[in-house]
């Protein structure tokens, strides 16, 4: 699957159902010898969609239960970020 698929999914959190942003405003880590995805970085976000600092969740690529349609949902075991 491209990235460009990807981009426009929401990510939902399975614990409390909260949106965590589209994965196309996150950054991923790749390991660069086999091309896969370590880690999904998500940056907070304030008011009006405007970043808030440096602030950052990064989240094992492992948290990814299932990549639908519209959505990508993760299991991080605890409410919001």
């Amino acid at each position: 699957m491209r990235f460009s698929e990807l981009a426009n999914k929401e990510i939902i959190n399975t614990f409390d159902g909260s949106r965590l942003g589209l994965l196309g405003d996150s950054d991923l880590v790749i390991n660069s010898r086999t091309g896969k995805i370590l880690s999904l970085v998500l940056f907070k976000r304030g008011l009006l969609g405007l970043a808030r600092g440096r602030s950052e969740s990064i989240l094992s690529w492992t948290a990814v239960k299932k990549i639908g349609q519209d959505m990508i949902i993760l299991d991080i075991g605890k409410k919001g970020l």
